[in-house]
């Protein structure tokens, strides 16, 4: 027993010796000490913190695995399943994710969340049905606007329909207020993705192919929904509509969905116009590029958002939070970009001699990834002002996707790779600066 009471207080000394340390480095940036709030949400960042990682650690050594074994082609053809997939998945769950996050998180009331998520459900059913039927009945012409296969279009399909039930699922369980249950899940989904993933290559795939990709995604995301629904969210698989929540959750939804196309086109409106423009073999390399640069910050990022939307969502002034990120923004830049470029470096050499290592290419990500950051805080904290700031947030969302297209198509032909991280970098300060000087009209 007295074993356990030592443990016990190390367990408490530590996390106390945690908080302090990020409480100092807190008073440096922001003036001020740590409240209450804050310590309640780095106590959650820190704890989910370790299943994002276990969950990114083994998602990047599958995508860093299957790059270095399928190649260059066949690793730009699973990228492009995942681009198409992107695509096809937003009219399908149209913004509801959000949706269901938003209004779940923001009142912890059984009644109204078991409401509010049931609606949802249904929503969402109605949603997927018409549009996989509009997918398949149009298949020809929506895979030439894509340009790609049908065997590539009709792996989107599938991949996009099990990232929905994704989607969803994993939302409503952040929304009851079960991080640290998410956190498991997304360790499950990784090591169910590197696991199948292994099974595939060795046993069912001899050729290696992009199948070897797809289908250990696809079943990585079933798999995880299966299991949270059985566990925590099948009371909620009711028939049970109300008419007014369905206004107010499609409402937001719509809006939901346009601020969603800057965060598809950033990474997925580049590979297809590489794929258009180039070879397929060019997208594999964008895309290792992508996870050495995006998908590194993705890990910091990922476990960052999960905790700051349910929260921030529950602030009345966000002109606090604007403040916070106006201190945090130089830091960001100071500290992200080299820090970005020496990880980049590292996992490119990783991805093996097929992809070519460029300083200055290295340099564009780098800068892009972290205006992708800075640009989700602002996105993420009008998020959270419900309707009205999501219609603000659209403004600065369509201003990054119409940059981003515009400049994709006259820099991609022109400088490659070069030409696309470089429209990443032109939208992002066209929507920073879009949201920043939006910001006032938000209480």
């Amino acid at each position: 027993m007295p074993y356990m009471n030592n443990s016990n207080e190390h367990g408490i000394n530590l996390k106390n010796i945690s908080l302090n340390l990020i409480n100092t480095i807190y008073v440096h940036i922001f003036h001020e000490e740590m409240s209450a709030d804050i310590k309640t949400f780095l106590l959650n960042f820190l704890y989910i913190g370790i299943g994002i990682a276990i969950s990114t650690v083994l998602s990047t050594i599958f995508s860093i695995v299957g790059g270095r074994v399928l190649g260059p082609e066949q690793y730009g053809k699973y990228a492009l399943i995942q681009s198409a997939a992107t695509f096809i998945c937003l009219p399908m769950v149209l913004g509801f994710g959000n949706a269901v996050l938003k209004y779940v998180s923001e009142k912890q009331e059984a009644e109204r969340q078991y409401i509010v998520i049931c609606t949802t459900n249904i929503l969402v059913l109605l949603s997927t049905s018409v549009s996989v039927a509009i997918f398949l009945v149009f298949q020809n012409q929506i895979a030439g606007v894509f340009h790609i296969s049908q065997d590539l279009y009709l792996f989107s399909v599938l991949t996009a329909f099990a990232n929905v039930v994704f989607i969803v699922t994993t939302s409503i369980l952040r929304g009851i207020d079960k991080n640290k249950q998410y956190a498991v899940f997304q360790a499950v989904y990784g090591f169910v993705l590197l696991a199948s993933f292994l099974l595939f290559i060795f046993f069912f795939d001899k050729a290696k192919s992009f199948t070897s990709m797809a289908y250990p995604m696809m079943f990585a995301y079933s798999i995880v929904s299966i299991l949270i629904i059985i566990f925590f969210t099948r009371k909620y698989l009711r028939w049970k509509f109300d008419s007014k929540w369905a206004k107010t959750l499609t409402s937001y939804a719509f809006f939901s969905l346009i601020g969603a196309l800057p965060l598809v086109t950033y990474l997925n409106l580049g590979r297809l116009l590489i794929s258009k423009y180039m070879t397929v073999n060019d997208v594999g390399i964008y895309s290792a590029y992508y996870a050495a640069s995006f998908g590194v910050v993705s890990f910091f990022w990922g476990i960052f958002t999960i905790v700051y939307f349910p929260t921030v969502s529950k602030y009345k002034d966000k002109a606090v939070i604007f403040r916070k990120i106006n201190r945090l923004l130089p830091y960001l830049f100071i500290l992200g970009v080299p820090l970005i470029f020496v990880l980049e470096y590292i996992v490119l050499r990783i991805y093996g001699a097929q992809y070519p290592v460029t300083i200055v290419t290295m340099l564009l990500f780098s800068i892009s990834s972290v205006l992708m950051v800075c640009y989700g805080l602002f996105d993420l904290t009008f998020a959270s002002e419900g309707i009205k700031g999501m219609k603000l947030d659209n403004i600065g969302n369509i201003a990054t996707a119409v940059c981003n297209l515009v400049l994709g198509i006259f820099l991609i032909p022109r400088w490659g790779l070069n030409g696309a991280a470089s429209a990443l970098i032109a939208s992002f300060i066209v929507g920073i600066t879009c949201l920043y000087i939006l910001r006032k009209q938000i209480p």
